[in-house]
């Protein structure tokens, strides 16, 4: 096993599934408590492979099934604050 395939694994391990939302409720959450709005949520989204959301596992893609050009997004919300809180250099 590689560091990057341990890391991952024990990432996995310490989230639980009250950790995961639905984008639809973390965008209502961060607009109720100040931090984002949908427009700057959604602009992060769009560029997350190349601001380091999907990289920081902040946020998952699943489709519904093999078929599905759109996916699904859902954010992991203490990899999400932890995305945040790291200064961005580019």
């Amino acid at each position: 096993m590689g560091i990057s395939q341990a890391i991952t694994k024990e990432a996995v391990d310490k989230i639980s599934l009250s950790d995961i939302q639905a984008l639809p409720n973390f965008i209502k959450d961060c607009e109720e408590q100040g931090i984002a709005t949908e427009h700057q949520i959604r602009w992060w989204l769009r560029y997350r492979n190349e601001n380091g959301l999907i990289s920081s596992g902040a946020i998952t893609e699943k489709r519904p099934n093999p078929k599905s050009h759109k996916p699904m997004l859902f954010v992991i919300v203490p990899r999400f604050v932890a995305w945040m809180a790291t200064a961005q250099t580019t």
